[in-house]
């Protein structure tokens, strides 16, 4: 009964029906107090006239008292005819005052109220010595008829209104449940839920956002069962090579060379394994925004020669020719964070280019964006990798998934994201890949502001 209580179902309704019945209440308080007493005025005139009547007809045309008064009888009228004031008085139809007799005796008529329920109007006249009073039926009579009316009116507005709200409160109430059933059912981890409902009100705005947080929650799913089982495997991959060789390394047998070799896998793994962690570290900090954006002005073009300095062993080593050409850029934006793309592009475009082969990197400032480019003569990637290339963990080259943890791009991608930017890549199999930044130019709009 309580849980019945809470029901938002019952709120409503009683909620409504009682507003209903306090506005039929109120509405019949209204139509007493004004058209009641119209009603009642009305009736009143025509019982002094019918009093009137009477007296015209006995003292005008001479026609005895009780003719007149049968004369003039109706179904919804009474008249009583007394023969004297004490007769009168006793019978206490209605309350008789000295001066209501005296009005009486001087040849006038009287209207007052009759001891009935409902209270009726009763009109009085003197008439040949006689006291003749007139009043409508006690059970046939507009006055009655009239309250009649109003409470059936009033009372049929209440039964319909009932059953309407009763209906307008399950079409509203029906969609909450429905809601409220689905919500369980993604509370319990099954998100293939949608809700139908074509109102374009503000329950049919409720549902449309419940079922577009369905889906994300359910896309949200996917890629932590996606991310929980890459991890899995990268972090399985460098434990499984340090645990082999580290068990190697127990044999007796091996010789100094073989065990630098192997001393030197564990090595490179463990820093596989450390560079891992830091990544996964870095983009939870960035995809929870865990990270304060410092927007402080620097030059990106001496960051990005800084940066190409840094990895100049890798890229000499390899004999990989740059050609650079940068233009002089002053910029917004957080520096730290901006300096971890250029090296992981860089560092991508390094890895995928053979010996022998050219790097060119491009910085230009055009139309208030600054823009950035990274391309190179190597192995490419095909169409499908593409459309993949940001996806955390992905390899496009899986010839060489024991290198590289696969975030290094997903990371680039979010940080130009922080920055309102957005980065794309176009490639050729065989022929080489380009990467692109472009980036608002924060300084030029304040300077323009």
């Amino acid at each position: 009964m309580k849980k019945l209580l809470y029901s938002i179902y019952v709120r409503f309704i009683f909620l409504f029906i009682g507003i209903l019945i306090i506005s039929a209440v109120l509405s019949l308080g209204i139509v007493t107090v004004f058209q009641l007493e119209d009603v009642k005025g009305m009736v009143q005139k025509q019982l002094e006239d019918k009093v009137s009547a009477i007296d015209a007809l006995s003292q005008e045309r001479d026609i005895p008292l009780k003719e007149a008064v049968q004369y003039l009888e109706g179904k919804e009228l009474t008249i009583r005819v007394y023969e004297d004031r004490d007769e009168l008085v006793k019978a206490k139809r209605f309350s008789v005052l000295q001066e209501d007799l005296k009005q009486l005796e001087q040849g006038g008529v009287i209207t007052k109220e009759l001891n009935s329920t409902p209270p009726l109007p009763v009109s009085v006249g003197h008439i040949k010595g006689y006291y003749v009073m007139v009043h409508p039926d006690i059970d046939n009579n507009q006055i009655v008829r009239f309250q009649k009316t109003v409470q059936t009116v009033l009372l049929t507005a209440i039964v319909l209104g009932s059953l309407l709200i009763l209906l307008a409160v399950s079409m509203v109430v029906k969609p909450i449940k429905k809601i409220s059933k689905a919500s369980v059912e993604v509370a319990n981890g099954t998100f293939d839920v949608h809700i139908q409902h074509r109102g374009k009100d503000e329950i049919g705005e409720l549902v449309k956002n419940f079922n577009i947080m369905v889906q994300e929650l359910k896309a949200n799913e996917y890629l932590h069962k996606e991310f929980v089982s890459s991890v899995s495997h990268e972090f399985k991959t460098p434990l499984s090579s340090i645990n082999g060789f580290a068990s190697l390394l127990k044999t007796k047998d091996l010789s100094k060379k073989e065990k630098e070799e192997y001393i030197e896998i564990i090595i490179k793994e463990s820093n596989r394994l450390s560079n891992l962690s830091s990544n996964l570290l870095r983009l939870s900090k960035l995809d929870h925004q865990a990270i304060q954006h410092r927007r402080e002005v620097f030059q990106l073009d001496e960051q990005i020669r800084r940066v190409i300095l840094l990895l100049q062993d890798s890229w000499e080593n390899n004999h990989i020719q740059l050609q650079v050409d940068l233009d002089q850029v002053s910029f917004k934006g957080d520096e730290e964070l901006l300096q971890q793309v250029w090296i992981n592009l860089l560092v991508n475009a390094i890895k995928f280019t053979p010996e022998y082969g050219i790097i060119s990197i491009v910085l230009k400032k055009a139309h208030n964006r600054v823009l950035f480019s990274i391309s190179d003569n190597g192995i490419g990637v095909s169409e499908s990798d593409v459309k993949r290339i940001f996806e955390r963990f992905y390899k496009a080259d899986k010839s060489r998934s024991n290198h590289g943890t696969g975030l290094g791009l997903a990371i680039v991608k979010k940080i130009v994201e922080i920055h309102d930017g957005k980065v794309t890549v176009e490639s050729d199999l065989g022929k080489g890949s380009l990467f692109k930044v472009e980036l608002p130019d924060y300084e030029i709009k304040k300077i323009d502001s």
